[in-house]
């Protein structure tokens, strides 16, 4: 929506309180870092530099409390005794501000709206024509694009914290502007302007990192065009239930995977994990897990299993400047005093994490399942039970200090000196959950087991979708085989006649190095391709199943069960004697005696051995012969039996089977059982979004959504009241989920 449409809808509602205010006392007029001179055209490349390093600078007010906002009033985490009034009081939802007597330094608007106004200013004074005309070049076409996209993730983590806000666009530099009235508005008219706003700097190259310096790699600084938009159009399509919108979210996402400007390359998913080793695997030796998870934002920017996107750099000393507080409060610290950590993982994250399923293959490529069997309590006391990476991210122990007893806590993802914003398995989440959305559960659930190829798509969803509207948006995504090579290099579907669950059989590669591709689930369940009871696929609900056919095979044919006879051992075989053919059997003549020496110890092993013999012959044979015979016959009649039954099996289970697939493909036109097919994906999407992104800031915000989708407010009221029960009632209005700054932002 067009700005002045924006002003016009909003004016159009009558004069309603609240639809305007103006902002004299939250608004940031200047800082340091922005030139303002007089309304000065920023022309000059130093100046425009430094305005932008301003903007990044300027970011670090609002980064710890983006984390805090996200993590500590969800489900995921526990605020402890020791943490301030400040947090405790945002985790309860009672950090509301009243008055100027009254206070909470995670309720701030005057922050973000800084960091706006500082864009705002950027966008109205920055050249946009300057450059270098014989080279048809613009100085600042890169660095305008940013802003853009800056400012556009700010005004999206504003109202997403705050639910109404003043939508401010020009830039305010004078008392009478910032006491201007200005239109309110919520989320879905913020995705609106910002999904327009950015449509002409889609996709655009980053500044030239080399103008500014940073401790860190500066791509990290930037903020990706196509993963914002994303996020808006998810936003905009949880908020209306609308998969066209999903739709467009899940293509940018996408393209920013493809995108390969910049010197980034095609976003491969990681190939990070924790897992068990053959150790424990071939010996069941279950000791320590091998494998790591990085989590820093370092690296090569847009390599393979570089998972940094964006950050905010902070600075490195709590002393100077914006320091990431996070260290301090999910870690014990100890400089010149002990402090325990203020924010700890809840009970609802353990459990969640002991209750996967761990699957991988021993030496013979038989699969395992590792369950508790194969630990003592002590090892699942140490989390080793379930899905790895809690254990990866998380160490506790009890240490003494001047005859004091601490917990000592260290949470590795926030180790670092700077704050996350995107990462590239958060990236794949969301395409999942968009695709989803979008109407295609069996392409999101890809992501999460084994890993998007051509190969898997063309197996595992391209049949099961084929009207013209589904072709054409599936022929948007392609992931090739050469780059993007996961598990399977040639893919056969699997049905499981019992379950109704379709699996995965793929030829595997012998070089576990060359993939590039893991299913998000496998960084820390084994092989999520292997259990049959991940994320599996809808149960048939449609009267046009084919029940009764079902019901007909019945159970898989075992051999064992018709007790074939063992094969009678065969009797060690007695040797001719030599001189048989030589003498009758029935006779020892005196010439044999001569033959053999005329002594008597030789002629009478002559003797055992034409006896030997004889026995061998007449008795051993024929017992023998008369007990294989018995047993041919009594297995020929098994095997009848078995061939008959199996064979009959088979046609059972092969009219089944056309049957099943064709109810399967077609089911996809039922709405009803492509919604439960979603909401199965869904809470498989949901799980994973908390098992691997826990304490990274993003659970509230996954809540919310989900509960807009399903426009039902227990999808984030319920899972919350397990770590509080007294906020049940509170969440369950939806004005609550936000904060109110003096009754000027929120409801």
């Amino acid at each position: 929506m067009k700005l002045n449409k924006l002003f016009l809808s909003l004016a159009m509602a009558g004069s309603v309180a609240g639809v305007t205010t103006s902002c004299s006392d939250m608004l940031d007029k200047g800082n340091e870092y922005v030139i303002y001179t007089d309304g000065r055209e920023l022309t000059n490349p130093a100046d425009t530099v430094t305005s932008l390093l301003g903007i990044l600078n300027q970011l670090q007010s609002i980064a710890v409390r983006t984390n805090l906002l996200g993590e500590v009033r969800a489900d995921l985490v526990n605020v402890n005794s020791n943490a301030s009034i400040d947090l405790k009081n945002l985790a309860n939802f009672d950090a509301n501000v009243t008055g100027d007597e009254d206070a909470n330094k995670y309720n701030v608007p005057r922050d973000y709206y800084g960091v706006i106004n500082n864009c705002n200013y950027y966008l109205a004074h920055a050249d946009s024509t300057a450059g270098n005309t014989n080279r048809n070049e613009k100085y600042f076409i890169y660095e305008i694009g940013q802003v853009h996209s800056i400012r556009a993730w700010v005004y999206l983590q504003t109202v997403l914290a705050y639910g109404r806000v003043p939508l401010i666009t020009e830039p305010v530099i004078t008392k009478l502007q910032s006491e201007a009235q200005y239109p309110m508005v919520e989320l879905n008219e913020v995705c609106d302007y910002f999904i327009d706003d950015l449509q002409q700097y889609y996709g655009r190259e980053y500044p030239d990192p080399q103008t500014f310096g940073s401790d860190v790699n500066p791509k990290l600084c930037f903020f990706p065009t196509q993963v914002v938009m994303g996020d808006l159009y998810l936003w905009k399509a949880v908020a209306n239930h609308d998969p066209e919108m999903a739709k467009k979210a899940a293509k940018c996402y996408y393209d920013y995977i493809m995108w390969d400007k910049s010197g980034k390359r095609l976003t491969t998913m990681s190939t990070q994990s924790i897992a068990w080793g053959d150790r424990a695997l071939f010996q069941e030796k279950y000791e320590r897990p091998n494998g790591s998870l990085s989590y820093t934002f370092g690296g090569n920017w847009g390599s393979a299993n570089v998972e940094g996107i964006t950050c905010i750099p902070m600075d490195s000393a709590s002393t100077s400047g914006y320091y990431n507080e996070l260290r301090n409060l999910y870690n014990y610290t100890y400089k010149t005093e002990v402090k325990e950590a203020s924010i700890s993982p809840s009970q609802s994250l353990i459990d969640l994490s002991e209750s996967q399923e761990w699957y991988g293959y021993d030496q013979n490529r038989k699969v395992v399942k590792v369950d508790n069997t194969k630990f003592e309590d002590e090892q699942i006391e140490d989390h080793m039970l379930g899905d790895l990476r809690f254990q990866a991210n998380y160490y506790k122990r009890k240490i003494t200090h001047n005859a004091t007893e601490y917990t000592q806590q260290t949470i590795y993802k926030h180790e670092q000196q700077h704050v996350g914003i995107y990462r590239v398995t958060q990236l794949y989440l969301r395409l999942a959950e968009a695709l989803n959305y979008a109407g295609y559960p069996r392409f999101a659930r890809t992501i999460l087991t084994i890993g998007p190829n051509n190969t898997v798509i063309e197996g595992e969803v391209l049949p099961y979708y084929t009207s013209d509207a589904d072709k054409e948006f599936l022929s948007y995504f392609k992931f090739d085989n050469t780059n993007f090579i996961s598990y399977a290099q040639s893919y056969n579907a699997l049905l499981d006649t019992l379950d109704m669950v379709k699996g995965y059989d793929p030829f595997y590669r012998d070089a576990e190095n060359t993939i590039t591709m893991r299913g998000i689930h496998s960084r820390g369940s084994g092989l999520a391709f292997l259990n049959p009871n991940y994320c599996a696929l809808a149960t048939p609900d449609s009267t046009s199943y084919p029940f009764a056919l079902a019901k007909q095979v019945g159970s898989k044919i075992k051999k064992e069960d018709y007790e074939f006879p063992k094969e009678p051992t065969k009797p060690k075989e007695v040797l001719k004697p030599s001189t048989w053919d030589k003498y009758p059997r029935e006779t020892l003549e005196q010439d044999a005696y001569v033959e053999f020496g005329g002594k008597k110890a030789n002629y009478k092993r002559y003797q055992d051995s034409v006896s030997n013999y004889i026995k061998y012959l007449d008795v051993t044979m024929p017992a023998y012969e008369s007990e294989y015979a018995a047993w041919s016959a009594e297995t020929a009649e098994k095997q009848l039996k078995y061939d008959a039954d199996t064979a009959a099996y088979n046609r059972r289970h092969e009219v089944f089977a056309e049957s099943y697939d064709v109810w399967y493909k077609s089911a996809f036109s039922n709405a009803s059982f492509i919604e439960k097919e979603q909401a199965i994906v869904d809470q498989a999407i949901l799980d994973e979004q908390a098992l691997e992104m826990a304490y990274e800031g993003n659970r509230f915000f996954d809540l919310m959504r989900r509960a807009l989708w399903y426009n039902d407010n227990s999808k984030l009221a319920n899972p919350i009241a397990k770590r509080n029960p007294a906020l049940q009632g509170k969440l369950m209005n939806r004005h609550n989920w936000y904060l109110n700054w003096k009754n000027k932002i929120g409801y």
